[in-house]
């Protein structure tokens, strides 16, 4: 009786951590942002690179609601350790959270920090990121930005001069994460030689050089935002954009374009 009584209380022990819920074991955690507004505008940057910005204004009694609320994944422009997501709102009142969430999951797993807004200012939050990270641009060098003007010039030469090889090859980082992420970027090239090759590019001249992630990236955006080259048209039926050239780093020797 005595074993007995022991193998069935080791059964139900098994079957209780079976079935305890994933918020209390272990999960592969993701991170994101909550913002409440009840008016005005703001623009966010993780780890120094634009991620969102929106505005509202938003009425309370008949018209409308008092407030409105949203939320969005941190899934690009991660570091290992912590990363800081900056905050710069222009309004009367707003609310932002980072909260924690077990990823496939709908429930929050813990609120990591919280900033409330009663006027115009900027604010930080911050966030340990613990999971493996594959991003190309976790593998460029810090190393200065000496030389990336010149490729920059490059890029620009060879899309004034249609040579679409050239920058699909300095686009290549970005075409290598597009596969990884995607499984295949054999569709994705095909798409850039076609659109480069039969649409002209425009080209912007006045630009800002921003070191991003610390120095491993850099930003390089016009006066409102404009990519360095860009492509736009009609195709099957519809209209497509497509910017180029926006964040580099340097592998070794060369600069590539490792996003847009």
């Amino acid at each position: 009786m005595v074993g007995r009584k022991l193998k069935t209380g080791i059964a139900i022990m098994m079957a209780l951590v079976v079935g305890m819920p994933a918020a209390a074991s272990a999960c592969d955690i993701s991170h994101g942002v909550r913002a409440k507004l009840e008016s005005g505008s703001y623009r966010a940057t993780l780890n120094g690179v634009f991620v969102d910005d929106r505005g509202f204004s938003v009425s309370s009694g008949d018209e409308g609601p008092s407030q409105t609320s949203f939320e969005y994944m941190l899934t690009e422009w991660l570091v290992p350790g912590k990363n800081i997501l900056k905050i710069d709102f222009d309004g009367s009142a707003a609310e932002f959270e980072i909260f924690a969430r077990c990823k496939g999951e709908y429930d929050d797993h813990d609120i990591v920090d919280t900033v409330r807004f009663t006027s115009s200012s900027s604010r930080q939050l911050s966030f340990e990121h613990e999971g493996p990270l594959e991003d190309i641009y976790l593998k460029a060098d810090i190393a200065g930005d000496e030389g990336l003007l010149d490729a920059l010039k490059k890029l620009q030469d060879a899309a004034r001069s249609g040579d679409v090889e050239t920058i699909v090859h300095m686009h290549a980082p970005m075409i290598e994460e597009f596969g990884r992420v995607m499984g295949n970027s054999d569709g994705f090239t095909s798409y850039l030689r076609t659109i480069l090759s039969g649409y002209p590019a425009d080209i912007t001249e006045t630009l800002t050089v921003t070191p991003v992630m610390g120095g491993r990236v850099y930003q390089i955006l016009g006066p409102d935002g404009e990519p360095p080259i860009s492509v736009s048209g009609k195709m099957d039926g519809g209209s497509f954009s497509w910017p180029g050239g926006a964040y580099w780093a340097r592998f070794g020797d060369e600069w590539a374009v490792v996003a847009n």
